[in-house]
């Protein structure tokens, strides 16, 4: 009997072993790309390139404008309290509190007024939500559903979380961003309890895109079709601004953000400026940075300092300052609070605004959105907003770095390891 229970048990470790295995491995490729950047056009003409490699499409004929902090989510509130049509929602964070209070009393109101809401939040992100404000939110006609909810018939997909931040309101407003629905978005990023974010917010054809996106998602959890309401109502030009919608989806064979970030940064010829909360990336990203460095590029990369929520994340990340300060790059670290945006601006001249981190999960694991746009007003107002931010950072040179103790470059070391999970 003891025997029987042993192999039971043996057999049950086995399995579970490698379920857990098979969870953990899948994931979008990050292949490492033999790149040649003498064959990159520039940045102003790479715009087909960018689209066709991460299956998009070039939108010509929009209008693009920066929201920072706290005041993104007074813009999209307002834009919510106008709907006619439709509101659609998709986020990772939603926590109980004031936040949360302001967007329940928006949509449910709207939804008792007859505009078709419909809000699709992250089963793991999105747990710490109030049983009041789902009962109100249902109560008013709000649609709602939950990605990847903890369900036994879900095991393949435990791993793999929606990150996208997204607004679709009436079909023809858009806005990709990196806030949440919790408190900690409120203010300009004033101190830790205020964090430090960047949205975008848009209008044209490129909406049709940002819709497409939130679609794939919606018809994934609830096999029902996001149509009423006039989802997808005839756009036409607004701007002059061509942009491209980059999504990475968990079923997806390569990851679309991975490559556009790669290409992107590739077209460089004068400077590439990234602000992003979780840096702990595959070596190859060192690699291309030295390369730019090299051509001539000045790379300046921004990431959190002591103020973070993932300090493992940050500690993976600290691993690679060594390589990035010996190619070249300028490294620095937020003090003021976390800074959670995620940018990117290339020459002045094309910026990437939305949901992805800089970290193995966001480019291979989760599903994610972003917005790159060739618009040089929007991709000056985001690099005063950078210069601003370096009043509050501290730059690491690669003498400090080296003085670091021992047991510090071991954890970093260590935790490195984990950077596929992270």
């Amino acid at each position: 009997m003891e025997h029987l229970s042993a192999i039971i048990l043996a057999v049950a470790a086995t399995a579970l072993s490698m379920g857990l295995a098979f969870v953990l491995s899948r994931g979008r490729g990050t292949p490492f790309l033999k790149l040649r950047l003498e064959e990159f056009p520039q940045i102003q003409d790479a715009l087909p390139m960018l689209a066709g490699l991460t299956e998009s499409t070039v939108y010509d004929g929009n209008r693009a404008s920066v929201h920072q902090n706290g005041a993104a989510l007074e813009a999209m509130l307002a834009d919510i309290a106008a709907a006619t049509q439709s509101i659609h929602l998709e986020t990772f964070v939603w926590c109980e509190g004031k936040v949360e209070t302001l967007f329940v009393q928006a949509l449910a109101k709207q939804a008792r007024a007859g505009v078709h809401v419909r809000v699709l939040k992250d089963a793991v992100g999105g747990a710490k939500g109030s049983e009041h404000a789902r009962r109100t939110l249902c109560e008013s006609g709000v649609q709602m559903a939950e990605y990847c909810a903890p369900r036994w018939w879900n095991l393949g997909r435990l791993n793999s979380r929606t990150h996208r931040k997204l607004l679709v309101i009436d079909g023809r407003i858009a806005y990709t961003f990196g806030h949440g629905v919790s408190d900690q978005w409120l203010g300009d990023g004033e101190d830790p309890e205020h964090w430090r974010d960047t949205a975008l917010r848009l209008e044209g054809p490129v909406v049709h895109g940002l819709q497409t996106v939130f679609a794939q998602n919606w018809v994934e959890e609830t096999h029902s079709l996001p149509v009423s309401g006039d989802s997808f109502p005839k756009l036409e030009p607004v701007g002059d601004t061509p942009a491209h919608v980059v999504s990475s989806a968990s079923g997806d064979a390569v990851s679309s953000v991975a490559m556009l970030y790669t290409v992107a940064m590739g077209c460089a010829r004068k400077e590439v400026l990234i602000q992003n909360p979780y840096f702990a990336p595959n070596p190859g990203v060192c690699e291309l940075f030295a390369m730019l460095v090299r051509r001539g590029v000045r790379v300046h990369l921004m990431m959190p300092g002591k103020h973070t929520d993932s300090p493992f994340v940050r500690r993976a990340g600290c691993h690679l300052y060594r390589r990035l300060l010996e190619a070249g790059v300028k490294v620095y670290e937020y003090d003021r609070t976390l800074i959670h945006q995620k940018i990117v601006v290339i020459d002045g001249v094309w910026a990437h605004v939305g949901s992805t981190n800089f970290d193995a999960r966001s480019l291979a694991l989760n599903e994610e959105i972003g917005v790159g746009l060739l618009d040089r007003a929007v991709a000056r107002d985001l690099k005063q907003a950078f210069e601003r931010d370096l009043k509050f950072c501290r730059e690491w040179s690669l003498e400090d770095w080296r003085r670091r103790p021992a047991r510090d470059r071991l954890f970093d070391s260590f935790a490195y390891l984990l950077h596929d999970q992270l």
